[in-house]
């Protein structure tokens, strides 16, 4: 088959997640089927574990079918390998797929990849959305995985490169052959607006008081004891202060009764998920992210949009950094040594102007990363069925 008539085929792609939620890698998976041009790829979403219905509307409403492999919930990752890779099997067998975009966290997922390259699906693309493991075992496990299965991929794509550095054979990193993919957003929606910050602090009594944000999941990686510490001693010092925490995970209860501990429940607000982060980031004066490790979060690249200064920790990719409102702090620095260094931001009043075109440019626009995706897609389909 000629090549130009390849490219018209309509390529059957698969999106593949071990573990679909409601966190960065599914929100870096919504935001590129939502601004792809669809009307070029049959898409799927294959997920073994499906735990949230929040896109569910959404991706029905874009035509895309989430297939779940497992029905039944498996928080143990060996149990969800164990029932998910032969479902993956079956899958494959039963389904002619020309592109699977693999979107993993660890290179223990490349089992799957594998079986991928078994049957031979032309187009396995890895790409990596983080740079860490929250435990020496699991980084044991990675290494081991990288030894075992480093080479059923066969185009390299990451969210920083520090997330390709973790995930990608030596070889790839080194010589650079990667396509780095950032983690872009509607940007629009979270544009800086006065009258919305004002709108938002009035409704929730946060006028004169010092509002310090953060959005994540309640893991490991989000080191939400030490962001406690941190803002234990913002209140020695400013007691007009309030820290916001958006967000759900496995370690909420733990989370609560450390502030208990620190009788810090008057001044912490677990907000819980929210469909109003962007309007959110607007009434909030200081961003605190003191993150053990990141891929690239996509709430600093929201938290820019809406310039919101932000104190973030220094093992956070650089690549994420594109406007004044970053400010990264060593995570050997105190406690009391964050919350100077917050006090501090927050004293100088930086102007807040909506630096859209700055992170346009950095490649942050969600309709930018869906065209480079699309030009991506169609380049390897091409390469693959040309051979």
């Amino acid at each position: 088959m000629k090549r130009e008539a390849l490219i018209k085929k309509k390529p059957k792609v698969v999106i593949f997640e071990d573990k679909f939620g409601n966190g960065g890698i599914e929100k870096f998976i919504f935001n590129l089927c939502w601004n792809i041009d669809r009307t070029k790829y049959d898409f799927s979403l294959v997920v073994v574990n499906k735990i949230t219905d929040v896109y569910d509307s959404l991706f029905e409403e874009m035509g895309i079918e989430i297939i779940e492999l497992v029905n039944e919930t498996l928080s143990d990752p060996v149990s969800r390998f164990k029932k998910g890779v032969p479902k993956f099997k079956l899958f494959l067998k039963e389904s002619k797929v020309d592109i699977i975009h693999f979107n993993l966290s660890d290179s223990i997922d490349l089992l799957y990849v594998r079986e991928a390259k078994k049957v031979g699906v032309p187009v396995r693309i890895l790409h990596s959305h983080n740079s860490m493991a929250n435990s020496h075992v699991k980084v044991m496990a990675h290494r081991m995985g990288m030894l075992l299965l480093k080479n059923t991929p066969n185009y390299f794509w990451a969210c920083s490169h520090e997330a390709a550095r973790w995930l990608f054979p030596s070889s790839v990193y080194a010589a650079g052959r990667y396509e780095l993919i950032h983690n872009a957003i509607e940007l629009d929606d979270f544009a800086y607006s006065n009258s919305v910050r004002e709108e938002i602090r009035a409704k929730y009594g946060w006028e004169n008081q010092f509002i310090v944000g953060h959005v994540g999941r309640f893991n490991a990686q989000k080191n939400h004891k030490f962001l406690i510490d941190i803002f234990e001693k913002i209140v020695e010092q400013n007691k007009c202060s309030k820290l916001i925490l958006v967000g759900s995970g496995q370690l909420k209860d733990e989370t609560e009764n450390y502030v208990k501990e620190k009788r810090l429940q008057e001044q912490v607000v677990f907000w819980g998920e929210s469909d109003e982060v962007g309007r959110l980031l607007q009434g909030f004066d200081l961003f605190l992210l003191p993150s053990l490790y990141e891929g690239l979060p996509f709430v600093l690249v929201e938290s820019q949009a809406a310039a919101l200064p932000a104190l973030v920790s220094d093992v956070i990719t650089k690549d994420v950094d594109c406007t004044q409102y970053l400010n990264y702090f060593s995570l050997d620095r105190t406690a009391k040594e964050w919350a100077a260094k917050a006090i501090e931001i927050h004293s100088n009043d930086v102007k807040r102007e909506s630096p859209t075109m700055q992170l346009v440019e950095a490649g942050f626009d969600c309709k930018e990363m869906a065209g480079r995706v699309d030009k991506l897609y169609r380049e390897a389909y091409a390469e693959q069925n040309g051979k």
